[in-house]
């Protein structure tokens, strides 16, 4: 079950990445279990290039001073919401409750909202380095972190 959270903790950095990943491994035969995702998404053959692109540009998004800040209140619960969806998709891909999964990722996405905002805010008044930098160092992290609680043992 410690997918679900720390995939949760990846759509509270980068809620579209998780989608595209669970989309992404589904494709490949890379889950132990198959997973249909939210309405069936998963089994449609466009899963991949729509999430895909949703998650390229969420990550080019993010850097753009008009984008919202994600603990204003609709993409705070935008990331909720999609936490509750990786955490019970990845759960379903590795045979655990689903239920649980929604509440881990839900659990998981709030605190990664709140703790990426914080460190990130954090490193470019401690570094001096351009918020632009660290938010591809923060896409870096979420991918990794998004591939680790994607992969099959």
């Amino acid at each position: 079950m410690w997918r679900s959270a720390l995939l949760g903790v990846v759509t509270g950095m980068r809620s579209q990445l998780p989608v595209a990943l669970l989309a992404w491994r589904r494709s490949r035969g890379q889950l132990p279990h198959d997973v249909a995702g939210p309405g069936g998404l998963f089994q449609r053959r466009a899963a991949v290039p729509l999430t895909a692109l949703a998650a390229v540009a969420e990550l080019v998004g993010d850097k753009l001073p008009t984008t919202p800040g994600r603990l204003e209140d609709r993409p705070f619960f935008g990331r909720v919401t999609l936490g509750a969806a990786a955490g019970s998709g990845v759960a379903a891909a590795f045979g655990h409750s689903t239920l649980v999964g929604a509440a881990l990722g839900v659990a998981g996405a709030a605190a990664g909202s709140i703790a990426g905002y914080r460190l990130r805010v954090a490193a470019v008044q401690r570094t001096n380095v351009p918020d632009t930098a660290w938010g591809l160092v923060e896409d870096a992290l979420a991918i990794a972190l998004g591939l680790i609680a994607t992969r099959a043992d």
